[in-house]
């Protein structure tokens, strides 16, 4: 395959998985690794990809696209993620859940039990309680953010200064063995590391996309994570933080 036909396949693949590998990439056009990054740097150039730690994303998923176009991303995966992970939660347990795609889907798998939930998205509150009248659900305040659907800002933020929760549920946009846990958007992210500090047992939701993945701003180190709730699939970076945090990672089956 040709330069030109390469370059429109990564193109293709990207409309319809929102991200690539290097290494899978090399393995589906049967090209070296090389000739994938210096394709994916032309691409980058011409300003139709962004280039992460280990592969490119779409441009437009740099700024994370539309709510419902993330939604469709890895649909399967976070389905099995917020399955598993909305079975951790008991009677009369505490919550924090950020806003993301991944959140929403494990809030529509909460028990039918009382529980007591903060979280800066209406659409994860109205998931909630759509469903559960016994739960107890607080949305927090702050500026209204459309792309993301959720309350973002220092008033956020503020609110939750003197809130303890014996969980913290949140999506992230990467996670590297060497830069941690990170999230692609800082006023989100300065949410999530909040939420993250003032909840006892900390949980992240990740497909297997999310390994490897960079991010602008690093929410936590790996290791302060208890939880890390991620789909079987495999990749060359998830394996790398399952070698060392294995007791951490949880298969959602």
């Amino acid at each position: 395959m040709n330069q030109i036909k390469r370059k429109q396949f990564i193109l293709e693949k990207l409309d319809s998985l929102g991200e690539v590998s290097v290494i899978g990439l090399s393995e589906e056009l049967g090209v070296t690794s090389e000739t994938i990054r210096r394709d994916l740097s032309y691409l980058e150039k011409s300003g139709e990809v962004t280039k992460v730690h280990g592969g490119a994303i779409k441009v437009q998923n740099i700024q994370e696209g539309s709510f419902a176009q993330r939604m469709d991303l890895n649909r399967q995966e976070k389905i099995l993620i917020g399955q598993y992970a909305a079975s951790l939660v008991t009677e009369n347990d505490t919550l924090f859940i950020d806003s993301c795609t991944t959140t929403l889907i494990f809030a529509s798998f909460l028990p039918l039990v009382k529980f007591t939930v903060f979280t800066n998205s209406s659409l994860i509150a109205d998931q909630i309680k759509s469903k559960n009248n016994m739960a107890v659900v607080h949305v927090l305040g702050g500026e209204y953010n459309h792309t993301y659907k959720a309350n973002l800002g220092i008033q956020t933020i503020e609110q939750m200064n003197d809130i303890h929760t014996d969980f913290t549920f949140v999506g992230v946009g990467g996670i590297d063995s060497d830069f941690g846990v990170m999230v692609k958007n800082l006023d989100e992210g300065r949410i999530a590391k909040k939420m993250l500090a003032m909840g006892r047992q900390k949980v992240i939701l990740c497909d297997t996309s999310k390994f490897g993945q960079s991010g602008l701003m690093k929410i936590s180190d790996i290791n302060d994570i208890d939880i890390i709730v991620t789909d079987k699939k495999k990749n060359i970076h998830k394996q790398a933080i399952e070698a060392i945090y294995s007791d951490k990672i949880i298969y959602a089956n």
